[in-house]
């Protein structure tokens, strides 16, 4: 990413639009614990710094990205507003990303987040970035008329994202779609040039399903099993560049799940101990954010139909009312209908439809974003 500086005046006073380096860390964490303190806009509350510990590191990562930008803006040397835009790091989505903008309280009403915000959609616009996302509070009218004014539109209300004091927050879900919406990428589009257009024959079940956490020693399986999804469909993030991850680091992930009691990782195998079936569910890691969270489930073309989804999917639900998960969320592509059922059947419920969550083959796509309340 090259460094961006505007200069601009507002309310006749002197400010810098600029990329965000690696020596701003330290000024960084300090403006943040600030502006956390000033409102409750944020997912995080003020003596949350843990996630502040490598700022350095996370900025100059952003420094050599070409889908994500770090804005500051300066005002005699004092830092008075922020913005964070990060894009996918996979094929299908490093064209589409979320950003996060806060202001200084004193600096609410001065442009500080328009010039922020016109920065960044320029910037998004010359790297061919296709769609820009955001989540707001849905009771924080002054920075969702900001958006509007710059053409982001309303896309979905996702409910109880937040607790905050005992409350549940909701967030509306906007986007600004930016450019063609069918320009042609080859380096993205052939993330699933492998992909089946012929559906494997159903396999007959020999004995019941055995659906149970998973285990560093399943590492290996796991990986085959991803292999063989992502030639089958191409309704996942995951493209056929796989999960590029050894087995030693499929195993820390799953130790990882199984120390976190806001974490679960489940599989569905044959009586012949094959992997057919898979979900995982990753709950928030701050107060504000950990009694809700998201999931991801497959099932292998040749064992659906057999109720193996909704099994994993009520063993979550079970599992989320043990330990206090209140809202389970997930994203789903709007073509796969029958998912949709799936979820419909178990309780949840469409919150609403994302544009341009994804791209491949030359085209966007959206998806739909459902929930569960507990």
């Amino acid at each position: 990413m090259a460094f961006l500086e505007k200069p601009v005046v507002l309310h006749r006073h002197d400010v810098m639009i600029r990329s965000a380096v690696a020596d701003d860390a330290e000024a960084l964490v300090d403006y943040f614990l600030a502006v956390t303190a000033q409102s409750d806009n944020l997912t995080f509350e003020p003596d949350e710094t843990a996630m502040f510990a490598d700022e350095a590191m996370f900025l100059e990562n952003l420094e050599t990205s070409p889908n994500a930008l770090a804005l500051v803006a300066e005002h005699e040397g004092a830092i008075v507003g922020s913005l964070t835009f990060i894009g996918g790091t996979r094929p299908k989505v490093k064209r589409i990303g979320e950003f996060g903008i806060t202001v200084e309280r004193t600096w609410w009403d001065k442009g500080i987040g328009s010039a922020l915000v016109q920065v960044l959609v320029t910037w998004a616009e010359k790297a061919r970035i296709g769609k820009i996302h955001l989540q707001v509070r849905t009771d924080n009218p002054r920075a969702i008329t900001l958006y509007r004014k710059f053409g982001f539109v309303d896309e979905a209300v996702l409910r109880h994202v937040l607790r905050i004091r005992g409350d549940y927050v909701d967030l509306l879900w906007m986007g600004l779609a930016l450019g063609d919406a069918s320009s042609e990428e080859s380096d993205v589009s052939y993330a699933n040039a492998a992909v089946s257009e012929v559906a494997p024959q159903r396999i007959a079940l020999q004995g019941p399903i055995a659906i149970r956490e998973l285990q560093p020693g399943d590492a290996q399986a796991i990986l085959d099993y991803f292999d063989q999804i992502v030639t089958e469909t191409d309704y996942l993030q995951l493209g056929t560049e796989g999960l590029q991850l050894s087995r030693t680091e499929e195993q820390a992930i799953l130790s990882q799940y199984l120390q976190d009691e806001r974490k679960l990782y489940i599989g569905a195998f044959t009586n012949g101990g094959t992997l057919v079936g898979a979900l995982s569910f990753a709950a928030g890691n701050r107060r504000r954010t950990c009694h809700a969270g998201e999931f991801s489930l497959t099932v292998l073309q040749a064992f659906q139909g057999h109720g193996i989804g909704t099994a994993l999917l009520q063993r979550l639900v079970n599992w989320a009312s043990q330990v206090g998960i209140h809202r389970i969320g997930l994203e789903v592509r709007a073509e796969n209908t029958r998912a949709i059922a799936l979820y419909e059947r178990c309780g949840f419920v469409t919150e609403g439809r994302i544009s341009r969550t994804m791209y491949s083959n030359g085209s966007f796509h959206d998806s739909v974003v459902m929930a569960l309340l507990m």
